[in-house]
């Protein structure tokens, strides 16, 4: 397993486990959120581009969320469970689990409420550790942990651009990884890399690259 910080390792050390029944009911009456890696998982699996997902199975076309039908189902609900299952989101591995990073960086883990009606069952034959393991988890985590860090500085420098300027939506664009990256190599002439890990930190670096570019502008 990947090294962890060491509150992350003692957070998952509290008995948990539970196993799924595949019921799909947790797919019913959900906000299923995503970030760009995520996108760019979930597209590759599609064999579509990260811009061609987001503008089809996304909420609105903004890539924060997988779209859901009339009935409130996720859009990849099949007839024989998830349709993307090998991709799904952090939400979706973690489930029935919920997880909350503090501003120190520590993580904090919560039991939600099934489905009343839930195939699934609990056990305490394992840990979190053990769970999110098993569902493959710890590349989402530390994605969305990525993430959620530079959201947190990109507030604070669009925060001080001046009304009308483009520097905000520069950064934006910058959102899709696949189209980041793709971009990033041809102009730096080189080729891109093919791990997830690899790309994430990429598109991480490329992120921070343009706030700083926009503090420079200040």
């Amino acid at each position: 397993m990947t090294n962890l910080p060491a509150q992350h390792a003692a957070a998952r050390t509290e008995p948990f486990a539970f196993r799924c029944a595949a019921c799909s009911r947790c797919c019913h009456h959900k906000i299923i959120q995503t970030n760009p890696y995520e996108i760019a998982q979930l597209a590759a699996l599609k064999g579509v581009t990260a811009r061609a997902f987001r503008e089809r199975w996304t909420e609105g076309g903004a890539g924060t969320a997988l779209a859901r039908t009339e009935a409130d189902v996720c859009v990849f609900l099949g007839e024989q469970g998830c349709t993307v299952h090998p991709a799904r989101p952090l939400v979706c591995r973690l489930y029935p689990l919920g997880r909350r990073r503090a501003g120190d960086g520590t993580e904090h883990w919560l039991q939600l409420d099934p489905h009343p009606l839930s195939g699934g069952t609990f056990g305490g034959d394992g840990t979190i550790a053990d769970y999110v393991e098993a569902q493959q988890a710890q590349p989402f985590i530390a994605a969305a942990d990525a993430y959620a860090e530079w959201v947190n500085a990109a507030r604070d420098v669009l925060g001080q651009l001046p009304d009308g300027d483009a520097g905000g939506a520069a950064v934006f664009e910058l959102l899709d990884l696949d189209a980041a990256i793709a971009a990033h190599c041809a102009q730096a002439g080189v080729a891109e890399p093919g791990e997830p890990a690899k790309r994430l930190d990429m598109h991480i670096a490329l992120l921070y690259a343009e706030l700083n570019k926009l503090n420079q502008q200040e």
